[in-house]
């Protein structure tokens, strides 16, 4: 039986409800116009060379998730994505201006044309693909679980969350989504994750769900031995990406070129390495993995 999120912070959703319209009621003329407004697969399109004209490109990240995107000890930009986008922009010989922000208002912002690109570890999904291009993925992940040390062998797989209380980061992210597919009882949260995590700790919620690299970066920051990785738990295999406006062809296909440059020559690999402690550059086996519908 599934449960409906909790939330505990005020939180304006209805921008990216609005984004993801099309996708939820089933109809696609609204996509369809902007596909024309946009001038995809047509000589009209034009994101690419307006961009390399003005020599800017506008990147939306929220800062706040750690070793994605997140502030160092200087109050300096930077993480995985982040770094890797400047790596693209100095390949294009493009000035890149990063717009932080929260999540949820990442792809409203890039739907409405307030930056050029996604860049925050966003999965590929069918909903997504209604409104938005995809650059081609540069990480592989999947989905997992911080669980209380002595509670770790509760956990034998994805499914052994039904009924449990869970913490999510975010209302409209994946693993709040597959929370709720699975059955758990789940709590999204605004106020960091250091909340979480001393909810866990003091029983108010039985696990966090999140990547699992971004859950080892999490629990190595945390330095809590009294929290573990329910190694068997494997949900949600992810090909993530950075994103631009459906129909800005251009732009993406110039992004992909350069993104594929970045990963023959290792720098890609490099960059998972040193933020993310392992290379997320090769898809991940699927076998032992559920699905994000929780099947």
């Amino acid at each position: 039986m599934k449960k409906k999120l909790l939330y505990t912070g005020i939180l304006s959703v209805s921008g990216f409800l609005l984004a993801c319209g099309p996708a939820d009621n089933g109809d696609d003329a609204e996509t369809d116009t902007a596909q024309e407004e946009h001038g995809e697969d047509t000589a009209e399109e034009t994101s690419w060379a307006d961009i390399e004209e003005e020599g800017v490109l506008t990147v939306g990240t929220s800062g706040t998730y750690a070793p994605i995107t997140f502030f160092d000890e200087n109050n300096e930009l930077t993480g995985f994505e982040v770094e890797l986008v400047r790596e693209i922009g100095e390949r294009l010989d493009l000035e890149v201006e990063f717009e932080t922000m929260d999540f949820d208002g990442i792809l409203p912002s890039l739907r409405n044309g307030q930056i050029d690109v996604a860049a925050h570890d966003f999965a590929i999904t069918e909903e997504r693909l209604e409104i938005f291009d995809f650059v081609d993925p540069h990480k592989f992940s999947y989905g997992s679980v911080i669980v209380r040390q002595e509670d770790a062998d509760r956990f034998d797989s994805a499914y052994d969350l039904e009924g449990v209380d869970v913490a999510v980061g975010s209302l409209t992210s994946n693993y709040a989504i597959f929370a709720d597919n699975i059955g758990a009882n789940g709590t999204a949260y605004d106020g960091g994750v250091e909340a979480i995590l001393r909810d866990v700790i003091n029983g108010n919620q039985d696990a966090y769900l999140n990547d699992y690299l971004v859950l080892l970066n999490t629990l190595n920051e945390f330095g809590d031995d009294q929290l573990t990785i329910a190694e068997d738990v494997k949900f949600h295999a992810t090909e993530s990406a950075m994103a631009v406006l459906k129909g800005n062809t251009s732009l993406r296909d110039r992004l992909s070129e350069t993104l594929q440059e970045l990963m023959d020559d290792g720098t890609v690999s490099e960059l998972s390495m040193e933020f993310l402690g392992a290379d997320v550059t090769e898809p991940v086996e699927e076998s032992e993995i559920v699905s994000l519908d929780g099947e």
